[in-house]
């Protein structure tokens, strides 16, 4: 039978005395304070993870009026880029002793509102959005003033709020130089919705590196494809179908790019010798396709870890509340390169034969 002193949860100071430091010092990594080194803080999780010890947040939100949770809404989380952007939030919340709660808007204003209004009921310390198209002012009636806030993605203009982005230019400039180097002056773009920032800025992108590059541009080649790929691929089949069509496309985001390779397939292109395609967003399936596709990456999981860092500075109010940060983003061509086998020497048939026989095999 137990002893009582062993059936008794662990508490701070005997993680404390596991970890050879203070019970103030486990209190601080158990709150995420700044104030501890990283060294010390693996000693306190270490010990902790011993000695089973779990932190009482019902407890200590009773304390310090904070839940240590944040809320995050994702406008689609079926899109993944998105579930890359959660994993980076997580890993990040994690690391600080947060929880995060994750929402899904699927792209629609009402859905986020309501996401919204739900993870405040839960007691959010602060919201993570990807915000949808469309006019936030509700965020400014709904929350609290001065509520931690911040947009990823895309800004939300209608207050002020910290935000993580790309930069959706330069990676646009970035598709349309490789396309140029690829001896393409015949290029198009599929982009989500002239609503969005993101879409906006891309495109904007694609003509200025095509101006710069004194490439005519052909605006009935740049195409608003909605956000899904069932959408792109019915705009890009009615683009393709046409004989006067261009030669390369530049996809805004890996579901357009997803639409165009339908629309391809249905229309028997070939792609890289009818239509060459480039795309937004590091997917697997761009290395699996043959020939694979190039793509233009974004730093999805630091875009995730930024936005919690920037959150966790408002609530501690040691941040702006209207930091803006834009990652850069770089281009994969994800050209695949197998090593060179070494060659096998192999013995000569009738030697091969004669050994069998000498063995018993034959």
């Amino acid at each position: 039978m137990k002893s009582d002193e062993n059936d008794r949860a662990p508490t701070l100071k005997d993680v404390g005395k596991q970890a050879g430091v203070s019970y103030q010092t486990v209190s601080r990594v158990m709150n995420g304070s700044e104030r501890v080194s990283p060294e010390t803080r693996e000693l306190v999780m270490a010990a902790a993870q011993q000695l089973g010890f779990r932190v009482n947040r019902v407890a200590g939100s009773l304390r310090t009026n904070r839940s240590r949770t944040i809320g995050l809404v994702m406008s689609d989380v079926a899109n993944l880029f998105f579930a890359e952007v959660v994993g980076g939030v997580e890993a990040e919340a994690a690391l600080n002793n947060y929880s995060v709660i994750l929402a899904n808007s699927n792209e629609d204003l009402a859905r986020e509102r309501e996401a919204v209004i739900g993870l405040m009921e839960r007691r959010v310390d602060g919201l993570i959005v990807a915000p949808t198209e469309g006019y936030h002012g509700y965020l400014s009636r709904d929350l609290p003033e001065h509520f931690p806030l911040v947009a990823i993605n895309r800004k939300i203009d209608e207050m002020p709020c910290g935000a993580v982005l790309s930069d959706n230019e330069g990676g646009a400039r970035i598709a349309v130089q490789y396309l140029l180097e690829r001896g393409h002056t015949r290029i198009g773009a599929l982009s989500g919705s002239g609503g969005l920032m993101t879409s906006r800025e891309r495109i904007a992108g694609f003509k200025a590196a095509l101006k710069e590059a004194r490439v005519p541009l052909r605006r009935d080649w740049i195409r608003y494809a909605g956000l899904k790929s069932d959408t792109a691929c019915e705009c890009a089949l009615e683009l393709l179908a046409s004989k006067d069509r261009p030669t390369a496309l530049f996809a805004t985001s890996n579901t357009i790019a997803e639409g165009v390779l339908l629309a391809m397939r249905e229309l028997r292109l070939r792609r890289n010798e009818d239509v060459e395609v480039i795309c937004f967003d590091d997917v697997p399936w761009a290395r699996l396709v043959d020939p694979p596709m190039p793509v233009v990456a974004q730093d999805t999981h630091q875009i995730g870890r930024l936005a919690v860092r920037m959150m966790l500075g408002l609530i501690d109010r040691s941040g702006a509340a209207s930091d803006v940060v834009r990652l850069p983003t770089r281009l994969l061509t994800n050209q695949i390169v197998v090593p060179r086998r070494p060659a096998q020497h192999r013995a000569p048939a009738k030697r091969a034969r004669a050994t069998a026989k000498e063995s018993g095999a034959v």
